[in-house]
């Protein structure tokens, strides 16, 4: 039998070629694999964050409405809704009843605080929106004192937040004329609202009146939330 005769039963096995083909192929299917799912995850995430982007928005506006629902006005010296001279919201607000309390136990016991008012400002520190609530007060002094500077401790209501901007709905007049007005900025004359009354204790109030409407404009800079968020408020006077 010739030496280069070979039985056709005998099995042929793998080359180091082949065998370096497949891992290669094998590596290529890997890595497609691998940035699949790295895509998968990232829109997770990114979905995500928007979601806790837009909870935190929605928290952050509902507890706004919440004190401009219950802001009190105290006329020219002590309007519900103004703004500070660094262009922070002012709001004199009613203090709120806990989560959960009896209010069947102040026909018994009149609560200390029942006629307090506190001073809610909101403004934007360090790229967020924060919120200071001052100290249940039950004279207007009081009250002044609260509105010329932040008090209490400062809670971060909003991230990524460059700049807020106010305006104010003031109606044309009184009567059948209160069914127009105009959004105005209130620290031009056309504000129609201005009053000729001084405050001493914060003269920024001098020409301020609580307006009809609020209209608030939020320049966002976080990448879940990016570009201009505007919420109008429907306001009243209340005594």
């Amino acid at each position: 039998m010739p030496a280069s005769f070979r039985s056709p039963d005998r099995q042929r096995g793998f080359t180091l070629l082949e065998m370096l083909v497949a891992a290669f192929i094998m590596a290529i299917v890997a890595g497609l694999g691998w940035r699949g799912l790295d895509s998968v995850a990232r829109s997770r995430d990114d979905a995500a964050q928007r979601m806790q982007a837009g909870t935190q928005l929605q928290l952050a506006m509902q507890q706004m409405r919440d004190d401009l629902a219950q802001a009190s006005d105290g006329g020219r010296l002590l309007p519900a809704v103004s703004l500070a001279g660094n262009g922070d919201l002012l709001i004199v607000r009613r203090v709120g009843v806990a989560l959960g309390s009896d209010l069947r136990a102040s026909a018994h016991a009149p609560s200390p605080l029942a006629g307090a008012l506190l001073v809610v400002r909101w403004g934007v520190r360090d790229g967020r929106l924060v919120r200071w609530a001052s100290a249940p007060q039950l004279t207007s002094t009081g009250l002044v004192q609260a509105m010329q500077a932040p008090s209490g401790s400062p809670i971060a209501m909003l991230d990524g937040v460059a700049s807020m901007h106010v305006l104010v709905y003031r109606f044309a007049g009184n009567g059948l004329q209160t069914q127009s007005g105009a959004w105005v900025n209130p620290y031009t004359s056309a504000d129609a609202g201005a009053g000729a009354g001084a405050n001493p204790g914060n003269p920024v109030l001098a020409q301020w009146r609580t307006p009809g409407g609020l209209r608030l404009n939020l320049v966002m800079t976080a990448p879940q939330l990016h570009g201009s968020i505007e919420r109008e408020f429907l306001l009243e006077n209340r005594a």
